[in-house]
């Protein structure tokens, strides 16, 4: 104990050198090797978190596996929207290594991104909890710290108070009230309740000019290309991002002129696989994009919207990769192909689908055909596009 207690005081020249060079006191803090089982229990970690996630969807439902994909899929949009390079891809559903980096204050900067974006304060707890979830699987896979993992789960929501208090500071877009009274057990009076949410803005309706600009290829580059025929398909056709994320280049008979694609949105419906007509535009530059410009080796089921290299100012670059272009992909290159055009608004692909329903509806289609050619369930959407088009036309002038 002694010895022990002086070799901690020891001066530098007064550690005495043991035999094998070593001293008395770097011996005594050698690393001790793990054993068999420590090592054997590291792995066995590894593998069950790679696991992880994938046991825990296959105990959920198809709606909740759908709805968390859809609060992860704008998670990604968020930080893609602030600049940030998703390096270890944008699948935060089934690829533990995606939160690689994620900390507690990009969490709780989504948050104040999605108020920003005028989602409903429950739509934005919601997405909270889908996203703390599996930041705490994260955190078993080892893939989050676990201090980190703990500050994670400090990011809260909004309670019913401080949510109306963040609604009465935030500007409004779209205001829905219901108002109802209920009277307590034991109480005479009535309380009366006013349930308010903001909804997202509204869409914007894209005028002529500016639709034709956009489906019109920048340069001669592949990705110019490819660009018009997005643009094409969200506002000639009005599919969703997500549609045409899905879309094969061999979904487009070119011998026809028709586009035959999968709607998973209305999934098990009648509108689930949908055939449209191609419009002259989107025949045209399909026509080129994918005799001229598509590889060879993809064809007939490659993605049909590609990835690109980098285009340069040179006007070098901008060809056509292997890979195609996901949901949040897509919805970032609309976005930047409307501010290239010098739009004020981030141009969605929402907003070209409500342009190409408004001017469908302007030119006379009836609820059926918009039904059938957006793949909706619901005859009141329709309604809302032709009930807006009848009014317009009975007090213009």
């Amino acid at each position: 104990m002694l010895g022990s207690m002086d070799e901690q005081n020891l001066t530098p020249r007064e550690i005495v050198p043991m035999g094998d060079g070593r001293t008395a006191a770097n011996q005594s803090l050698q690393l001790i090797e793990p054993s068999p089982l420590e090592m054997a229990g590291q792995i066995a970690n590894r593998v069950a978190g790679q696991n992880l996630f994938q046991r825990y969807l296959s105990e959920k439902s198809a709606n909740t596996i759908k709805r968390h994909a859809r609060d992860l899929e704008l998670f990604a949009e968020y930080l893609l929207d602030v600049g940030l390079e998703l390096t270890h891809g944008a699948d935060f559903q089934t690829n533990p290594a995606a939160w690689r980096g994620v900390t507690w204050g990009i969490i709780e900067g989504f948050v104040q991104w999605q108020l920003g974006e005028g989602y409903a304060i429950a739509t934005v707890n919601a997405r909270l909890s889908t996203v703390k979830v599996y930041a705490t699987m994260a955190v078993k896979a080892n893939v989050i710290a676990r201090e980190e993992g703990m500050l994670i789960q400090t990011v809260k929501g909004y309670s019913r108070a401080s949510g109306q208090n963040v609604d009465e500071q935030r500007a409004q877009t779209r205001m829905d009230e219901v108002t109802y009274a209920y009277r307590e057990t034991g109480r005479k009076q009535s309380t009366v309740v006013t349930r308010r949410s903001t909804k997202k803005q509204k869409a914007t309706l894209l005028d002529d000019d500016t639709a034709v600009a956009l489906k019109h290829p920048l340069n001669n580059s592949p990705q110019a290309y490819r660009d018009a025929l997005l643009m094409c398909l969200l506002l000639d056709h009005g599919l969703r991002a997500s549609e045409v994320a899905l879309l094969k280049v061999g979904d487009i008979d070119q011998a026809t002129g028709e586009m035959r694609f999968y709607r998973p949105k209305v999934k098990g419906t009648s509108h689930e696989w949908t055939t449209h007509k191609l419009t002259a535009k989107t025949r045209e530059v399909a026509s080129y994009y994918v005799a001229s410009l598509y590889p060879p080796a993809l064809l007939p089921d490659g993605p049909l919207i590609l990835a690109t290299t980098r285009l340069l100012k040179s006007g070098e670059g901008g060809h056509l990769l292997g890979e195609g272009l996901n949901r949040v992909r897509l919805s970032e290159r609309v976005a930047w192909l409307g501010k290239n055009l010098g739009m004020a608004k981030k141009l969605s692909a929402h907003d070209c689908r409500h342009t190409c329903a408004t001017k469908m509806a302007r030119l006379g289609y009836s609820v059926d055909e918009l039904m059938a050619w957006f793949g909706w369930t619901s005859a009141q959407t329709a309604m809302r596009y032709v009930t807006a088009v009848d009014v317009k036309e009975r007090y213009k002038g």
